[in-house]
């Protein structure tokens, strides 16, 4: 069972986690509801998706604003009804020129947190501000609160951010820049969301070594994504497939608790090999 976000994501779990982004989309549509069957079946403990609502105010899951990449139908998403976009078919993989199209569809966020339920902790990367409420709102009438793992960006320099997704009934994380020399004061600066995880983008990975013991003593885990489109210096995948150990084994050693990957399979063989699964 991994479908109990608190626990899976606290500092009491020894394990370093693997977030499948977008689901395993290589073999299947991102963001599908096989994408989802894929990410379990290879082991991942939490997939990501990202979830927006339609002109009818039905929470699908899809990444970009438009259908055109991803489908072979065209439109944004936030003035079509629901209808017009289940029409649409997914492309396979990430829709890229040359991709064959599926039988898949565009999932409601209810249908893919019923699939998950119980199975995987799904974390909701929530794309405009005008959705938390709705998405909040379908989460807590599911009885799913602790099955997800809401995100959205926080901004520290100007302290605005998206306290109505601080719901203490459903775990947020927030997505954060390591400033340089800064980041250790950063983590005072959002103590007050009770976060027990914080996902990371950094420019200096001493930055993030430094925060090391404080990281622990406030009980919070770290998420660093190493997709090939990260900006987190060139801790990335493409470089992981080859040396791994010089990658994902660094950060860990740097402290780093959580990855975001599209190497699911990859990762979690050798995060076992190592004995942090």
């Amino acid at each position: 069972m991994k479908a109990l976000t608190r626990s899976l994501i606290s500092p009491e779990n020894p394990d370093v986690l693997v977030i499948a982004h977008r689901g395993v989309w290589q073999t299947t549509p991102e963001n599908s509801l096989a994408a989802l069957h894929e990410a379990i079946h290879q082991g991942a403990d939490i997939i990501e998706i990202d979830a927006q609502t339609t002109a009818d105010s039905q929470v699908v899951v899809i990444h970009d604003a438009h259908l055109d990449r991803t489908c072979d139908y065209q439109g944004e998403v936030a003035t079509m009804s629901l209808a017009a976009v289940r029409r649409a078919r997914l492309k396979a993989a990430d829709g890229r020129e040359g991709m064959v199209l599926t039988s898949e569809r565009v999932p409601l966020l209810e249908e893919l947190l019923e699939e998950a339920r119980g199975r995987i902790v799904v974390n909701v990367d929530i794309k405009y501000a005008r959705d938390f409420d709705r998405i909040v709102a379908l989460i807590l009438s599911m009885n799913m609160a602790d099955g997800v793992l809401l995100k959205s960006k926080i901004d520290l320099k100007t302290q605005r951010f998206p306290l109505q997704v601080t719901d203490a009934r459903i775990p947020y994380m927030p997505i954060l820049h390591a400033r340089p020399g800064k980041f250790s004061d950063d983590l005072r600066k959002i103590a007050q969301f009770g976060a027990q995880m914080i996902e990371l983008n950094f420019t200096d990975l001493a930055d993030v070594i430094a925060a090391r013991e404080q990281l622990k003593r406030l009980g919070v885990r770290l998420w660093v994504n190493t997709l090939d489109v990260s900006h987190s210096l060139d801790y990335c995948d493409s470089r992981a497939a080859v040396d791994p150990d010089g990658v994902w084994g660094v950060l860990v050693d740097a402290g780093v608790r959580a990855f975001q990957t599209d190497h699911v399979g990859q990762l979690v063989r050798w995060l076992k090999n190592r004995g942090n699964q």
